[in-house]
């Protein structure tokens, strides 16, 4: 894996027409081909040849696919192998498939929906029956067909009727009849019955009062004593009935279901390679085109295309001629590390050479949100948060589901969750925080390996708040430090070298510069221009036997101040006055060392988050164990129910919060150092995956 994104060149292939079927399912394979749509033709399917019937039965078996969830019924060993050279034979197939099954699955589907239907449509009839006994009606009296007399059944909230029936004495100068009885939750069931004269007026009252009118299902008649027996038997026969056809298409899934899923997938692989034929170019001799390819890859690439066309194919690899800008991006991240290349692509994909900071992220994000969320027993449940997500990685979610989707965040950040989880955990340890409970709180708890960040005792002769302060400032400085040592190397690399020198490096010198004089002179900066002042520069954070480390002497305030802040922000202004007049005007120059100089402060200060979500997690922590409210040395039962509990919503919402913290962090403060853009244009192969079907090896 690679800082910068891989460098590329443009390949041009042409082959023999009787190869494009080979070639098609070579690029549907292959990750390292972006193809360049010199055409640029908008994609028809119904234009091609096959085009229409692939798109009908591709839709006809994605719906029995989701319809009988074949994809969590069936196990790997009944995925099976299809061999695709033939399209003929493939649509044999699939059509033999069609036939024998899909129309019997569709069959048993639409006769499933119209019992569930007709089985929805009796217990509406019965819950509305239910209700109409204590009133003495029958259906007859709700039939709409009534000249001149109307009665409307439903639900409305029952701390609205005493008003809701005053506004209707009103309306109707007392001609209704109104009837109530209880219902299940906040809401009653009522029946109203008034002239139709006032029908327009009553509609007005019952929108503004939220009333909910119960539909009356058609052919319904009878005493509601009967239509409770009648629909209840209904209701019997047709559970009966829903639960014979799903044990018919089980039996059909159990022994087709593997092809089912196999062909429905090939389906997708066939409009894949439509797709790339609508971006390669056929005549009636050959088929070419052209693409992008990372040159580490070329072999690779190349002996896959000469192996897919029996050495038929003539292949050319040369340096790009676009200009930079039109150069796709493509990084090489592990499998365990792309949430992190996710995360950045999400903020904008790297341009060609920007650097990729997916792998200082997964370094630097875990320990940032590990501090925020420190504690063994809540990071423990955000790591099998991220195990939960693993176990959902070969399972189809619904788009249309809201649970799907939040399982879809599981899944995607799986890994993410794990490692953050994990340094959670060890500076849980550190820190002596187990489910939000410390050994000031049950002596049972092991103490803090380091120190606690909620104890009042002192730590190397400070407040445990001011080391964890330090603590979070310190790891900003680091963070940040990369960044502009990232912006140097890619100054010199552009050989932009009055631009590295002058800003990044001076930019560096300045920031630190200034941490250190607050955290040796305090921030009464006036005390940073007195010749006479000088010091030690220390941090509690880091000591030799409980002693602060004096890293180095500072003789002289003023001459520090003057060589190590005053002398950077001057060549920081020529540069940068430079650096505007070059590429607008003087200005700008100003303008950017203004802003510079005021986000180095502000940013420096952002990084206090970390302490300040530690600060929250550790008060959250303790309002749950109740040892407020009980009083008390030990712990008893209620403190471990507030704990459990605790954890249940801590995990929910200060894990959200502070992942969203880390991010910004990432986002704002890092990406502004490293000067990231993110105008890149993601690289885009025609690979799709197989996960249902294994492929026949092409000629070998």
């Amino acid at each position: 894996m690679s800082l910068l994104p891989d460098r590329l060149k443009t390949v041009k292939v042409a082959v023999p027409i009787e190869y494009s079927r080979n070639l098609y399912r070579f690029l549907s394979l292959e990750e390292n081909l972006d193809i360049i749509d010199i055409q640029k033709k908008p994609f028809e399917i119904n234009s091609f040849e096959h085009g229409s019937k692939i798109k009908e039965l591709s839709e006809t078996f994605s719906k029995v696919v989701e319809n009988f969830e074949i994809a969590d019924k069936i196990s790997a060993k009944k995925h099976i192998s299809i061999d695709d050279r033939d399209f003929s034979a493939v649509l044999k197939e699939i059509d033999r498939i069609s036939k024998d099954v899909i129309v019997k699955l569709s069959q048993i589907a639409d006769r499933i929906k119209l019992a569930e239907q007709e089985l929805e449509k009796n217990k509406s009839a019965i819950e509305i029956a239910q209700n109409l006994i204590p009133f003495g009606f029958s259906f007859e009296d709700l039939d709409d067909e009534h000249p001149y007399f109307d009665i409307i059944v439903g639900h409305i909230l029952s701390k609205r009727i005493p008003r809701f029936k005053w506004n209707l004495d009103a309306i109707t100068d007392g001609n209704y009849v109104f009837k109530e009885s209880p219902s299940e939750g906040k809401h009653s069931f009522i029946a109203i019955g008034f002239l139709e004269r006032y029908q327009e007026d009553i509609n007005r009252l019952l929108v503004a009062y939220g009333f909910e009118k119960s539909s009356v299902p058609e052919r319904i008649t009878g005493s509601p004593d009967k239509v409770v027996k009648r629909s209840s038997d209904k209701i019997a026969a047709l559970e009966k009935k829903i639960a014979e056809l799903k044990e018919d298409s089980d039996i059909l899934i159990s022994e087709y279901g593997g092809e089912i899923i196999g062909y429905s997938e090939q389906l997708q692989i066939e409009m894949n390679y439509l797709k790339i034929a609508n971006k390669v170019r056929e005549t009636q001799k050959k088929v070419s085109f052209w693409a992008w390819v990372p040159v580490k890859k070329i072999s690779s690439v190349e002996k896959g295309i000469k192996t897919a066309t029996e050495d038929k194919a003539q292949v050319e690899f040369t340096e790009p001629v676009f200009e930079e800008s039109e150069f796709p991006t493509k990084t090489s991240v592990p499998k365990f590390a792309r949430v992190y290349d996710g995360l950045v692509n999400a903020y904008g994909t790297p341009g060609y050479n920007e650097y990729n900071s997916a792998i200082l992220l997964q370094i630097f994000f875990p320990i940032m949100f590990g501090v925020m969320f420190a504690d063994v027993g809540h990071g423990l449940l955000f790591a099998l948060l991220g195990v939960y997500g693993l176990t959902l990685q070969k399972k189809e979610l619904r788009k249309d589901s809201f649970m799907d989707e939040i399982k879809g965040y599981f899944k995607g950040g799986a890994m993410l969750m794990i490692v953050s989880g994990i340094v959670a955990m060890i500076f849980g340890v550190l820190f002596g925080s187990y489910f939000g409970v410390t050994h000031h709180a049950a002596e049972f708890v092991p103490k803090p390996l380091w120190f606690s960040p909620e104890g009042h005792e002192l730590f190397n002769g400070a407040s445990p708040v001011i080391i964890i302060l330090e603590f979070s400032l310190v790891i900003g400085m680091i963070h940040m430090t990369i960044g502009y040592i990232l912006r140097f190397i890619n100054n010199i690399r552009q050989k932009q070298y009055l631009d590295a020198f002058g800003i990044p490096l001076m930019w560096t010198i300045f920031h630190w510069s200034l941490f250190i004089l607050i955290f040796t002179f305090g921030t009464n900066f006036m005390t940073w221009f007195d010749p006479s002042n000088s010091g030690y520069f220390d941090l509690a954070l880091f000591s030799v036997g409980g002693e602060p480390i004096q890293f180095f002497y500072i003789p002289n305030a003023l001459l520090f101040f003057a060589l190590t802040l005053g002398l950077p922000i001057l060549v920081m202004t020529v540069s940068l006055i430079i650096h505007g007049k070059r590429h607008g005007s003087i200005l700008d120059g100003v303008a950017e060392l203004i802003e510079l100089l005021l986000s180095t402060l502000s940013n420096t200060v952002s990084y206090a988050r970390i302490f300040a979500m530690n600060a929250v997690h550790g008060a959250l922590s303790h309002i749950f164990t109740l040892k407020d409210f009980t009083g008390g040395e030990s712990m008893g039962v209620i403190n471990y129910i507030g704990v459990a509990i605790g954890a249940l919503v801590i995990l929910a919402l200060e894990g959200l919060f502070s992942f969203i913290q880390t991010l910004r962090l990432q986002w704002v403060e890092f990406f502004s150092k490293v000067g990231y853009k993110g105008t890149g244009t993601p690289f885009q192969s025609m690979a799709i995956p197989r996960k249902y079907s294994k492929f026949t090896k092409v000629n070998t």
